[in-house]
């Protein structure tokens, strides 16, 4: 039913009535609109999260995780960044696009866990153009090694982020190239590379060592380079918390690597067997001195136990008649063996020898 017009007013027409409730959809519509608009700024922030209010593009404040209460668009504008204690990863992709082995090789060394216990990666090879070898970095001891790494970063200045923003990935980039040039060269392959089988265990610990000190190195080179960056005010707000690291060399020189170490440990085989065939032939010396030492003594012992037998006798004359000479010790030991002796004989005829004349005494007749 059409509405009743007043007293004496002239009733609205058809087209009249369908312009106002029109217009009074259009009013409740742009009221819902408005409200809407009014309250689009109000989010809540994340556990893992930060946000940074801008005020016409001016940053005036920040707020951690909760609920946030902001102005519309575009009087404010909320950005919701990562908190401070999240790490964000970012891939180092300067060396495997400039490696030198080819596009399967480096795609499949891209789809490879990151860390710090890699050893050389076969088929990663160096290009005969200069360009494309990039990706290789030279060691202390003139040496070639390949890294790919991983950067874990973590946002300090939220303000400074959001400013260069478009910026963080390619100057951490150069950043690490940097700092891994560096760090590269003041160090020999021993010291990147993992493993060194043929080292003894204390050597070898001592490179480990120094390996996972090499990512602490890098780490600080690239902190050092972000501070330089923040005292000249052209901070990236960021800063580097972990580095994964992958090295590798040339397959070509890995082919060599494992040659060197085949020879190494038949060197080592043979030393070792030489050293039992020598402690062998010491235990055979030592054996066969023991025997030539032992019989040495027995002879001894038999010489001088004959001699004191021949002896004995002497010994016991001058036992039972001290104080004699020698000689009379001689002659009395002389007189008496030659009386037994005589004694035993057929006849005995004794010639004695004075000055020019000989006396001979016959000896007893034989019955």
């Amino acid at each position: 039913m059409a509405p009743r017009a007043k007293d004496g007013a002239k009733p609205d027409g058809v087209w009249a009535q369908s312009a106002k409730i029109a217009f009074r959809f259009l009013f409740v519509a742009v009221a819902v609109i408005a409200a809407g608009w009014a309250v689009s700024n109000i989010l809540q922030v994340p556990p893992d999260s930060r946000a940074v209010v801008l005020r016409f593009g001016s940053a005036v404040r920040q707020q951690e995780a909760g609920l946030l209460f902001a102005w519309p668009r575009p009087i404010e504008q909320v950005v919701v960044l990562p908190s401070a204690d999240r790490q964000i990863e970012f891939r180092i992709g300067r060396f495997d696009a400039a490696g030198g082995g080819p596009a399967s090789t480096r795609s499949r060394l891209a789809g490879s866990a990151a860390g710090p216990t890699a050893d050389a990666i076969p088929g990663f090879d160096m290009s005969n153009n200069p360009r494309q070898n990039a990706g290789f970095l030279l060691t202390g001891d003139s040496s070639v090694v390949h890294l790919q790494a991983t950067l874990f970063y973590q946002i300090k200045d939220p303000v400074s982020y959001l400013i260069s923003a478009d910026h963080v990935g390619p100057a951490l980039e150069r950043l690490f190239v940097a700092s891994a040039v560096a760090v590269c060269a003041a160090r020999d392959l021993d010291t990147i590379l993992v493993a060194r089988p043929e080292a003894s265990p204390t050597a070898d610990q001592s490179f480990r060592t120094q390996r996972e000190q090499l990512r602490t190195d890098l780490m600080n080179a690239v902190n050092r380079r972000l501070q330089d960056l923040a005292e000249q005010g052209a901070g990236l707000g960021v800063a580097v918390s972990r580095v994964d690291l992958v090295a590798a060399i040339p397959s070509g020189a890995k082919t060599e690597f494992d040659r060197v170490l085949i020879v190494t440990q038949s060197a080592e085989q043979y030393m070792a067997q030489a050293r039992t065939a020598a402690e062998m032939a010491a235990q055979q010396a030592n054996r066969d001195r023991d025997s030539i030492v032992a019989q040495a003594a027995a002879k001894a012992e038999e010489q001088v136990n004959e001699a004191r037998t021949r002896t004995a006798a002497i010994a016991a004359l001058a036992r039972e008649a001290p104080g004699l000479s020698r000689q009379t010790l001689i002659n009395r030991l002389y007189f008496d063996r030659v009386g037994r002796i005589l004694a035993k004989a057929a006849s005995v005829e004794a010639i004695a020898r004075d000055a020019g004349s000989h006396v001979i005494v016959p000896g007893p007749e034989e019955k």
